[in-house]
């Protein structure tokens, strides 16, 4: 019972140590692929001419249009950058395969924070290419930090939740064995 206890406890504590956000993320995108996306974000702050050979043809020469308005949305200075949502589809149908990655990367620095919303897309074996793009600065934190904050905040309550409901469903299951045992033993021998 005892080495049935223990087992059960590492699963558990297993089980709880990646439920965060980050740890969520890490698992769905490489971080290879992550620091990738965080760097496409930057340049679109940095550098927007930069990005041209990453946009798909149709919206080539947004990025470059757009350049003089970027400075008002992007923060000053180093930013600190994070991959704030990501979300992959494919789709395959009639002979025609289709990619599609949809990111929000948000950088913050002295209070301001930038908000890059990326949607790439690829067909076949062709490479991913960026078909949307937005950036968006603000003084308030964006949504999807608010996000990660209320999914952190949920982890942490699971956490502490969990455990004490697996207590008391083997408290529970513990009591009935003995219970049962014990009418068991008062009511005697069965009789024919």
């Amino acid at each position: 019972m005892r080495a049935m206890a223990k087992a059960l406890t590492g699963c558990l504590v297993i089980l709880l140590a990646g439920c965060s956000f980050q740890a969520t993320l890490d698992k769905l995108v490489s971080s290879e692929r992550q620091k990738e996306i965080i760097a496409i974000a930057q340049r679109f702050c940095s550098d927007p001419a930069s990005t041209v050979s990453l946009l798909h043809p149709e919206i080539a020469n947004s990025a470059v249009e757009a350049a003089p308005l970027l400075p008002r949305e992007c923060p000053e200075g180093p930013a600190t950058w994070q991959l704030a949502s990501y979300n992959w589809k494919t789709n395959a149908t009639n002979g025609l395969s289709q990619r599609q990655e949809e990111v929000v990367v948000v950088g913050e620095a002295k209070g301001k924070w930038t908000t890059v919303s990326l949607r790439f897309y690829a067909e076949n074996d062709a490479p991913l290419q960026i078909a949307e793009w937005n950036v968006l600065g603000s003084k308030t934190r964006p949504e999807a930090l608010v996000f990660i904050d209320q999914y952190e905040a949920g982890a942490k309550t699971m956490r502490i939740v969990l455990p004490l409901l697996l207590l008391a469903i083997g408290g529970l299951v513990f009591w009935l064995v003995r219970r049962h045992r014990a009418k068991k033993r008062t009511a005697g021998p069965d009789l024919p």
